[in-house]
């Protein structure tokens, strides 16, 4: 009897080390695999009556700890909105330029104002009237790159959205699908943990993509809810709603993020998506207004009655008397995108020398002076508050915040990421494989595993002396 328990105490322990053994090389194999968690096989004394009879092993455990996985996460999330303002940001401010840039707004208004100036020393000079015309023009023309280029992010980020959208529902069906395969793994007793590592990875990138919370049932399943408590994973994955508008200019209608007969534009607000979701219908479209005010403000302030330029037609607002045109005062939203020079100055510049016999020039200087002087710019976009000043003053105004905000956007998604660095550090700190650590327990083992070799053959040994005795 005590030679059979020897016995059942070593070929247990021979078992009990190869399976150590077993995963100690996975671990090494996979320390560099990313979302592989360490792997540890349970070894539990095994006890037959009242003795010890050896030792028994569990199935294989991953090495995580849940909260530490959960802040991961929840940095993850703060990370990938932050990166994400900050790409297109730098976009934003690579449009507009600096300040003082040679292609700033502030640059090629002044431009224009200089031409004028100095035409209007010699209204008469045809090539100081083409000159004016021209700045004129390229004034416009910057006005309507800058709403062009603003439309074009948003292109930009409508597209990233469908595609973001799309990565979400698969990451989503993915760990339903994992789902089924752990409940039914764990009901017939095999060891769950690489699926419970891909189940994460796929929980993981939904949380880059929005915020999330998860929870996990008896049966192994996971339940993945919006932060708002919209289920997003149960017995089954949902799948989220977005339709790509192609082209975008200011009024058009953009695509609500559904869920189902659910509308979560407004409450998707973190992660990847909700900051698309601010850039497209918040952030952009408030420089849009800025520079519509701009516009709005730069037609009224050029116009004369002495300046002899008919109504064109092609704005809402009659533009006879202005040296712009195709402009809505009241009711246009980006009036940047279509403002120009008045055709009839750009067929006939000698308009701005009037119609009198002797040179004129109040129109130019009343231009001057019309741009120079103080006009109040209703409260648009990230300006809250109406203001009064020049033209000059609000274009600065307008490159400045952005640059701010650009710069802001840079600062945060530096810091973001640093702590993201940190938070992950801590969780792998946990779930991670240290190389040496395995190497050490691998030396532990196969010492564990001759030496249960070793009573085995003793035991053989003695169980051949007591067939011998006749």
């Amino acid at each position: 009897m005590d030679l059979s328990l020897s016995l059942n105490n070593a070929l247990s322990g021979l078992q009990a080390a190869q399976a150590s053994l077993n995963v100690i090389s996975s671990n090494i194999a996979n320390a560099q695999t990313p979302g592989y968690s360490r792997e540890v096989v349970p070894i539990e004394s095994q006890i037959v009556g009242t003795s010890t009879a050896g030792v028994t092993t569990g199935l294989v455990q991953r090495q995580v700890d849940q909260n530490l996985a959960e802040a991961a996460r929840q940095q993850d999330t703060a990370t990938s909105a932050a990166t994400t303002t900050d790409t297109y940001f730098q976009q934003l401010q690579s449009l507009f330029g600096q300040v003082n840039s040679s292609n700033s707004l502030g640059t090629v208004l002044g431009n224009f104002a200089s031409a004028l100036q100095s035409l209007s020393t010699t209204p008469e000079d045809p090539i100081a009237q083409q000159n004016a015309v021209s700045t004129g023009q390229s004034l416009a023309q910057r006005l309507n790159s800058l709403s062009s280029g603003i439309q074009q992010i948003r292109t930009g980020v409508d597209s990233d959205l469908a595609t973001s959208v799309s990565t979400l529902n698969t990451a989503l069906q993915s760990i339903a699908n994992y789902n089924n395969a752990i409940t039914h793994a764990q009901a017939t007793g095999v060891s769950t943990a690489s699926l419970e590592d891909q189940r994460d990875k796929a929980l993981d990138q939904v949380a880059q993509l929005m915020g999330v919370s998860d929870f996990t049932r008896p049966d192994g399943s996971m339940v993945v809810l919006t932060t708002s408590g919209k289920v997003l994973v149960d017995s089954s994955a949902v799948q989220l709603s977005y339709t790509q508008a192609g082209t975008v200019t200011a009024t058009t209608p953009m695509s609500p993020l559904g869920l189902g007969s659910l509308d979560l534009t407004g409450e998707i607000t973190t992660g990847k998506i909700g900051a698309l979701l601010n850039l497209r219908d918040q952030q952009l479209p408030n420089v849009t207004a800025e520079l519509n005010q701009f516009s709005n403000g730069l037609f009224n302030a050029t116009s004369t009655p002495t300046l002899g330029t008919t109504n064109s037609g092609l704005g809402a607002t009659n533009d006879a008397n202005h040296f712009f045109a195709a402009v809505d005062v009241t009711n246009g939203v980006d009036n940047s995108a279509s403002i120009q020079v008045n055709p009839d100055l750009i067929a006939n510049p000698g308009l701005l020398d009037g119609t009198l016999a002797n040179p004129d020039p109040t129109i130019s200087q009343g231009l001057v002076d019309g741009l120079n002087a103080a006009q109040t710019f209703a409260a648009a976009g990230n300006f809250a508050n109406s203001t009064t000043t020049s033209l000059n003053n609000y274009a600065a105004q307008i490159v400045g915040q952005t640059a701010n905000a650009a710069a802001t956007a840079s600062d945060n998604a530096s810091f973001q990421t640093s702590l993201q660095t940190s938070v992950q550090a801590r969780a792998s700190s946990v779930s991670g494989v240290s190389v040496d650590q395995e190497l050490a327990n691998l030396t532990v083992f196969q010492n564990m595993y001759a030496a249960s070799a070793h009573v085995l053959s003793v035991v053989q040994n003695m169980f051949d002396a007591l067939l011998q005795i006749q």
